[in-house]
Formats: structure tokens, C-alpha cells, sequence
């Protein structure tokens, strides 16, 4: 088959325009049907004609359900939450006013094994100028700052393994204004609804909540019970010794700590040395 050859889509049999195959395991396919496949899908190309034909069957599904989801509860700034108490179940969405459009994938509370949320620090140094008009660092240095939220969700789902995505798209610059309380009302929401989960923004913790940066906050369980807990690993819900689904032994009881140099969060309890300035913790 020459390259400028025809090719024809293997799902819907239509001819495949200039620059418009996107290549699968075993076949073609348009970009018309490309762009019907979840938001959260990847690995197309090690993907066969007929498992795509079944994600498309199973997202045409998802779009008759989403007529009769109605949200109950609706969270979120850049991407948002639209949750259905009730039926326990949610979709994430980008979009504000249309976003039904989108046949965003509805996932099922029960479907969720861990959330977790990231922020992200940036932060570039302030100069003044000196009498030559050169750049000259504060003694001591000066910066500012901003703030990133991101989600990622790990779910048992049969065509995607996790959610990955922004909150926010305005970013706050100090985590003591609005918009920075704002984001962490809304992941303590998400996360208290869809998982019985507590967020905890522990850059409250420092005097100086900058000297803490890119770091990821954890959740705590809700136990119903002393012995439940998470496998680290898979994110199973387990009670025994070891994890019932992967086999994963349960961890020792940890409480994590914070780098007296810099304010890093150590979470690996065999941790000797602050991965990020090399300061001796034990």
C-alpha cells in the first residue's frame, strides 16, 4: 500500500481525509471517531479495531444515561465536579454551559479507589535596580508566588486507569487569600462526598507557608472501623494483614514529617536524607 493510498476507517467505514488517520493496533480510524472515545483514554494505538468498536458502544450508553444525570451538587473553577448524591456517582467536565455535550463519563462513587491532590508552587525572585540600572537580588532574596491545584483520581473503570487534570485556572499567589481557600474548600468537598475522605492543606503547618514547595497532600480515611485500611498500591479497601486484591502487606503506621531546613513532607518512614536539600533527618 503506497502512502498517498486511500484508506478507509475500520469503524465507520468512511475514507479517511488528508492528515486524518489516526492509527490503531490492528486498523484505521477517522478522526470523527477518534473524537467520540473518552476524554481520559490513551494507548490508542495499541488498541484493536474491535476494542474501539466496543468503547464506542459503551460511550453511546454513557451519552443516554447523561439525560437523566442531574447533578445535586456542582464544585469546581477550571474543571469541575458535577455530582448526583443520590445515585452516588460523577463526571468531570472542563466545560461550564454545555458540557452534556461533551458525554463526559459518568463514574460510580464505588468506582474510585484513592483521590489525591497536588499543588504546585512557582515562584520567580524580585529584583530592584541599582544605580546602573542592572538587576539586584534582595538581601535576602524577595520572591513571588503562585499556586497550581491538580486531581488525580484513580478509578477501576474498563477503558481508563485514572483521572488527571487542573482545578484551577487563575492562579492564586498567597495561600492565606480567597482564591487559594477558595481551592481547598473544593477539593475538601470532592473529596469528603465521593470517598469519605479529609483533606488537609498542610502548608498551614509552616510560619512561613512558601517554604514549603511542590508537594502533594494526602488524604486520611474515614475508617469505618480501627483495622480498615488503603492499600497503598492498588488502593483496595482491606481489614486483614494483607491487601485482598494485589496481595500488598499493610503498612506500618506512619506519621508523616517535615524537613527542619527546608519543609519538605517526608512520607517513606526508612527516609535518612530530604530528598530535596540533602539535610540528615536522622
Amino acid at each position: 500500500m503506497g502512502l498517498f493510498d486511500k484508506k478507509y476507517c475500520d469503524i465507520c467505514g468512511k475514507e479517511i481525509g488528508f492528515l486524518g488517520n489516526r492509527k490503531l493496533d490492528d486498523g484505521n480510524m477517522c478522526k470523527d471517531c477518534a473524537a467520540k472515545l473518552s476524554h481520559w483514554f490513551t494507548g490508542r494505538k495499541r488498541t484493536s479495531v474491535e476494542a474501539i468498536k466496543e468503547q464506542l458502544a459503551y460511550r453511546e450508553k454513557n451519552a443516554q444515561q447523561l439525560k437523566s444525570f442531574n447533578p445535586t451538587k456542582i464544585i469546581g473553577d477550571y474543571y469541575k465536579f458535577y455530582i448526583d448524591e443520590p445515585n452516588k456517582c460523577f463526571v468531570v467536565s472542563s466545560l461550564n454551559t454545555k458540557w452534556r455535550e461533551s458525554n463526559p463519563d459518568i463514574i460510580r462513587f464505588e468506582d474510585v479507589r484513592n483521590m489525591q491532590v497536588t499543588i504546585r508552587e512557582d515562584k520567580d525572585e524580585i529584583y530592584y535596580k541599582d544605580a546602573e540600572g542592572k538587576n539586584v537580588s534582595y538581601d535576602p532574596k524577595r520572591y513571588e508566588y503562585e499556586y497550581e491545584f491538580f486531581m488525580h483520581i484513580d478509578v477501576n473503570h474498563p477503558y481508563f486507569d485514572d483521572l488527571d487534570f487542573k482545578l484551577n485556572n487563575d492562579k492564586p499567589e498567597n495561600p492565606g487569600d480567597g482564591k487559594y481557600m477558595e481551592l481547598v474548600d473544593i477539593c475538601k468537598q470532592a473529596l469528603r462526598i465521593i470517598c469519605n475522605k479529609e483533606y488537609y492543606d498542610d502548608r498551614s503547618k509552616f510560619e512561613n507557608p512558601n517554604c514549603a514547595n511542590n508537594y502533594t497532600s494526602y488524604v486520611t480515611e474515614q475508617a469505618e472501623s480501627a483495622g480498615e485500611w488503603y492499600c497503598p498500591k492498588c488502593g483496595t479497601k482491606n481489614d486483614g494483614n494483607f491487601c485482598k486484591k494485589c496481595g500488598t502487606p499493610r503498612p506500618a503506621s506512619f506519621e508523616p514529617f517535615f524537613c527542619s531546613r527546608c519543609g519538605e513532607k517526608i512520607t517513606d518512614p526508612e527516609t535518612v536524607f530530604c530528598p530535596k536539600c540533602g539535610n540528615k533527618l536522622k
